[in-house]
């Protein structure tokens, strides 16, 4: 937290009083200046906790190794992807929640899961599953973010 974020606490606790609790003001002030945790996407703590706990890679080397790779590499072409991988890094990290989808064909068909299979169900009644692109595409369904007759809708996280 930076001190206008402070600012901004102390003034929300105080309500228009002027008056803030002691405590309450010392749990803000400690906050100041600790680093916020960043979120980084799933591929970017796999390639950080492999550098650090497999190969005991410092913070310039393991960029350099990302760097090597398409999917980190093109990631790592952003400044300010480039600082939130060393905060990460040196200060810790929170893993991107991945985008999950319902598919259904035009006529209803919903896309579902059974036993890890992928398929879409005569039953217009069966729960639709909640899948990430990742998946679809691993299991031949990419095709569906392209096509016209098929509803793809983004479930939201709560």
């Amino acid at each position: 937290m930076n001190k206008q974020e402070a600012i901004e606490k102390l003034t929300n606790i105080a309500n228009g009083t002027g008056w803030v609790t002691c405590t309450s003001a010392c749990n803000i002030i400690s906050q100041i200046d600790q680093p916020q945790t960043v979120v980084v996407p799933k591929f970017i703590a796999d390639s950080i906790e492999y550098c650090k706990n497999k190969e005991g890679y410092g913070l310039l080397r393991a960029m350099d190794y990302c760097d090597e790779y398409n999917d980190t590499g093109e990631w790592l072409e952003r400044p300010e992807n480039q600082e939130t991988f060393a905060c990460a890094w040196l200060f810790g990290y929170e893993i991107e929640q991945e985008k999950l989808y319902t598919v259904e064909l035009f006529n209803g068909q919903p896309l579902v899961e059974e036993k890890n299979i992928l398929y879409f169900s005569s039953d217009l009644a069966a729960s639709n599953a909640h899948v990430g692109k990742d998946k679809l595409e691993a299991a031949g369904f990419g095709w569906v973010f392209d096509c016209n007759g098929v509803k793809v809708v983004e479930v939201k996280n709560d």
